[in-house]
């Protein structure tokens, strides 16, 4: 059963235009009567419309939001066909014939219901029968309730029609695929949890190396004890010496998580190589999937990627450099998702401060880094800077401001 028009499409509420779209053309190929056979597929069709109607309009997906799923059909619709249309049955020979009798009744624009149960498969028209060319897509609901008919559904369909063949489910009926798990992973947000996993892996990072390098960062903090609140002092310990702290790119290269089964140029060729197979994979399965390659980044794809990346990085250079490349990632990647989203569109700027470990390794790289740029690059912008966007967000999130 669907619980609401962003369920129906098979999408977060965070979703863009752009994936609304998709979904919609996705759920077209599915229910579209002229490639769906079953008997339920012009009320699944209709139901998948008006969503789309709906989402798809920045104005009135702002107003389904505010007003909740329930509240906004009640008041803004004249119904949907009930939600048991989306459940799979093993039709008996009396219950077909029943559906049929409904179908005839859709054509005829009279009230209707559909159920899957036995006792109720036969629909029961109680309700009269009206008319509205504003309405957008005809809607069904269930006894003693309206069903309105639009002037335009011929047209819409014609337009709607994608080239496309059903699926089926795992009872051989046509239709959407719906298990506890499906349906819970599509309704999951997993925008801050990303943001939130990376900074943590990060600071794991910044532990293992203030491990790494305990009597150094030991003798620094006895020098700076001497110094006092001095400013200028504070800062001619940073710069005169590093008291046997590792530099960012020293550290990396001493990192050795697993021993490399082959010779250094091969093994992180090899290791690339997972990276450039998993994203040759996902471009492959939108190939297959919506038969082009281009589009707005998925939170599904944006997992896959940063779990290679993710584990690469790590045997490379352990946490401190998987951090430091996944915190940019992510956070370009959920910026750009929240842009294209309705509400909330957080400025690219959070991203720059998670850039600032870069800056570090290149300095690093170069010999020019000091203990106070170490400091400024790898602690004070990457971790406050960081912490910008979630919290941003988990404000927005509990106190909607």
């Amino acid at each position: 059963m669907t619980e609401d028009f962003y369920d129906l499409l098979e999408i977060p509420s965070d979703a863009s235009q752009d994936e609304i779209k998709d979904a919609y053309r996705q759920q077209v190929r599915v229910y579209h009567p002229d490639h769906n056979d079953d008997d339920r597929a012009r009320s699944q069709f209709t139901a998948v419309k008006k969503a789309y109607d709906i989402l798809g309009d920045p104005v009135e997906r702002k107003a389904y939001d505010r007003m909740g799923h329930k509240d906004y059909v009640a008041k803004r619709t004249s119904g949907l066909p009930s939600p048991d249309v989306w459940k799979s049955t093993t039709k008996k020979a009396d219950d077909t014939q029943s559906t049929a009798d409904d179908s005839d009744e859709a054509d005829s624009g009279t009230t209707f219901t559909y159920s899957d149960s036995e006792a109720s498969s036969s629909s029961t028209t109680t309700g009269t029968t009206t008319s509205s060319g504003a309405s957008g897509t005809g809607a069904a609901t269930g006894a003693g309730s309206t069903r309105t008919t639009d002037h335009t559904t011929d047209s819409s369909r014609s337009t709607s029609s994608q080239t496309g063949t059903a699926t089926e489910t795992s009872d051989g009926t046509s239709g959407r695929t719906d298990n506890p798990l499906s349906r819970w992973w599509r309704r999951q947000n997993f925008s801050l949890p990303l943001i939130w996993l990376s900074v943590c892996l990060y600071v794991a990072g910044l532990a293992h190396f203030a491990l790494a390098n305990e009597t150094g960062l030991e003798a620094l903090l006895t020098e700076l004890q001497a110094v006092g609140g001095d400013p200028e002092g504070i800062l001619s310990a940073l710069s005169s010496s590093r008291y046997g702290i590792d530099s960012s790119v020293e550290f990396l290269a001493a990192v050795e998580f697993v021993t490399p089964p082959l010779e250094a140029l091969q093994w992180y060729g090899a290791l690339a190589g997972v990276v450039g197979v998993t994203l040759a994979g996902l471009l492959g399965a939108r190939l297959v999937r919506d038969r082009e390659t281009w589009g707005a980044v998925s939170i599904d794809e944006t997992i896959v990627v940063a779990l290679a990346v993710a584990v690469t990085t790590t045997l490379v250079g352990g946490p401190l450099l998987a951090g430091a490349v996944l915190m940019p990632l992510l956070f370009g990647v959920i910026v750009r998702h929240t842009r294209r989203g309705p509400g909330w569109t957080p400025s690219y700027l959070y991203v720059l401060p998670v850039l600032a470990p870069a800056v570090g390794f290149a300095l690093a790289a170069a010999g020019h880094a000091t203990l106070a740029t170490d400091f400024l690059t790898f602690v004070f912008f990457p971790i406050v800077g960081a912490l910008g966007l979630p919290l941003r967000a988990t404000i927005r999130k509990r106190f909607g401001r």
